[in-house]
């Protein structure tokens, strides 16, 4: 006999504010203005499927001014390095800002305390392009992410700390407390995105009432890894998917299925494996047209 599946949506999950705004700039741009020569500063979010999307409508991803011969560049979510943005500018391209207001908002601190002597030290993953925005900003830095590297880190009298506004909060907490366990004067940024913490808590609820949870978002989000590791650190079953086709078919013999969805993770995606899991012949159909 068939089991009768449940599926219950985290209360927080999907495109944060950062990235359902730049998406709205590139709709925008795509259906009112001009598609023609339209670029991202590298991929707008972390998502294939989306980025794919993107391309079929003509929207290309480029990195640098001589990967084009100009247009219109809308800045990602992530944010920019300084110079790069420079380098755009001066070569004649129009610049749409889709920066988060966050990473806006930790690109000024860096700059102001950098300005005044201040050592800062990033706590995020090297190759994430909001740090790398941020880094673009100070002067003398230093990016870490792990409790050993914290522990052996050499920083002057004054220091300034900040988090990708990605990082769990815990993660953050934790370097945190090491670092003031060494030197009481160094200053902390509360720069981590409450819709993060938000995330994690409504996960976190979401356990109690299901047997095993589903991880939507693309395989390089590094919020969406977080999710996942926390799922299993519940104790629970759990996968990060990409798309339907990911979905295991371990999956399908669970009666109460609870899904949850990186920031950079659209609604149709998520309806549509909400869809496979429950069965939903509405959404079926949808799933057939390819909606």
């Amino acid at each position: 006999m068939a089991v009768k599946r449940k599926v219950i949506r985290s209360n927080v999950m999907g495109f944060c504010m950062g990235v359902k705004a730049v998406m709205g700039k590139v709709d925008k741009q795509i259906i009112h203005e001009d598609s023609n020569n339209l670029y991202t500063y590298g991929p707008l979010i972390h998502n294939p499927q989306v980025i794919e999307k993107l391309r079929l409508q003509g929207v290309e991803s480029i990195e640098s001014p001589s990967d084009a011969d100009g247009g219109t560049i809308i800045i990602r979510a992530h944010g920019i390095h300084p110079e790069d943005r420079k380098k755009f500018a001066e070569n004649g391209y129009k610049i749409v800002e889709g920066t988060c207001p966050r990473v806006l908002r930790s690109q000024k601190t860096v700059t102001r305390y950098s300005e005044d002597g201040w050592f800062i030290v990033i706590v995020g993953d090297k190759g994430h392009g909001e740090v790398k925005a941020i880094v673009g900003c100070a002067k003398k830095y230093a990016v870490i992410l792990t409790e050993s590297e914290a522990e052996a880190l050499k920083f002057p009298e004054k220091t300034l700390v900040i988090a990708q506004t990605t990082l769990s909060q815990a993660e953050y907490d934790t370097i945190c407390q090491i670092l003031i366990r060494r030197d009481s004067s160094v200053k902390i940024i509360k720069s981590i995105c409450p819709a993060t913490s938000q995330r994690q808590d409504s996960l976190k609820e979401l356990t109690a009432e299901v047997d095993a949870v589903i991880v939507i978002g693309g395989k390089n989000s590094a919020n969406t890894k977080r999710l996942h590791l926390s799922a299993l650190k519940e104790g629970l079953p759990s996968w990060h998917v990409e798309s339907v086709e990911d979905l295991p078919e371990e999956i399908f013999k669970y009666e109460t299925i609870g899904i949850t969805a990186g920031a950079s993770t659209p609604d149709w995606m998520i309806d549509r494996i909400e869809a496979a899991l429950s069965g939903s012949a509405i959404s079926q159909e949808h799933l057939l047209k390819g909606y």
